[in-house]
């Protein structure tokens, strides 16, 4: 099934009209940022979190200017945010393609997170909203958050679902959330539709986050991450966390030393294939549908078919993402 099809249709003209303005943000008088802001835009994804911006205003009739302005502002976020995990993660690969600091430096990629972030700022001001200004400076400091939550998760050797959920919650699922809720409040929602539409952005962020977390379980050339990546860098996720805290074997040595950044591949792997016969991802799986029933219950009722229709496309196609 051709998802994005089917999600966009009741917004085919309003996203066309975001990519066009989208794209026109990534020039530069100067050569060098120019060159940088090329770069980007050839590496953009599939533009989900503006695609949810342009769904909820389309519930109340109207995609405004305001609302445009959202959306580019959510995306480039998200695409700073990409690039400085990159240089904290030493990440080489993103979307199967070469990533910033790869293809340039750490020091050259920081600076470009930076400035994507900084036409992220000047997109929300543009709404005219004080409060949409407000909630985008506060979630960019619950993403480093969210960063460091995760870094210094590092140094625990106790695996935690509460925790797992608290880190994917303020790195990944806050940014759809604010696609959601920000996007009802220029709409002008009423203050329990804001909430509703934030809870489901809330769960949509949570079920991309385990699904490319399960999907870290296989070789994948179009995430670029090879199986067992996120082991590597010291991550425990869903799958392992579940896996093992309901095992009667001693992983604690292999906790500690991946958690150290010193584990051996041999180590890396048993981890993986342990998490993978022993319920993980079959865990994972259900925890993922729990929450897909969950959003769809929580829409506002005064929602049309149609867009119920693309809401419910939206958590299929990040649910059923394929390696």
């Amino acid at each position: 099934m051709d998802y994005i099809k089917q999600i966009c249709a009741p917004i085919e003209q309003e996203f066309e009209e975001f990519r066009n303005r989208y794209s026109q943000l990534f020039s530069s008088a100067n050569p060098g940022v120019d060159l940088l802001l090329k770069f980007l835009l050839e590496r953009k994804g599939k533009l989900m979190r503006p695609i949810l911006v342009l769904l909820v205003a389309k519930c109340y009739g109207l995609v405004k200017d305001s609302t445009y302005h959202l959306a580019s502002a959510v995306e480039l976020l998200h695409q700073g945010s990409l690039i400085h995990d990159d240089v904290v993660d030493e990440s080489d690969k993103r979307r199967g393609k070469k990533s910033a600091n790869a293809v340039y430096d750490n020091k050259m990629a920081v600076l470009l997170g930076d400035f994507i972030v900084s036409m992220a700022l000047i997109q929300i001001t543009a709404t005219a909203n004080i409060k949409s200004v407000d909630a985008l400076s506060t979630l960019i400091g619950t993403l480093s958050e969210g960063e460091i939550t995760q870094l210094n998760a590092l140094d625990n050797t106790t695996l935690s679902e509460d925790l797992y959920f608290d880190i994917i919650s303020k790195k990944t699922a806050i940014l759809f959330s604010s696609c959601t809720s920000l996007s009802a409040l220029l709409s002008g929602a009423s203050d329990a539709d804001v909430e509703a539409f934030r809870q489901f952005g809330q769960v949509a962020g949570l079920c991309f986050q385990i699904m490319d977390d399960i999907l870290d379980y296989h070789d994948s050339s179009e995430t670029g991450k090879p199986s067992g990546n996120d082991l590597k860098e010291g991550k425990f996720t869903l799958p392992a966390i579940y896996a093992l805290t309901h095992s009667d074997r001693d992983w604690s040595a292999h906790i500690k030393a991946i958690r150290s950044l010193e584990a051996t591949p041999e180590q890396i792997r048993e981890v993986t294939e342990y998490s993978v016969s022993n319920g993980g991802i079959e865990y994972s799986l259900a925890k993922m549908e729990e929450l897909k029933k969950q959003a769809i219950q929580g829409l506002p009722a005064f929602i049309s078919p149609e867009l119920r229709n693309s809401f419910e496309c939206y958590l299929e196609l990040i649910t059923n993402r394929v390696k």
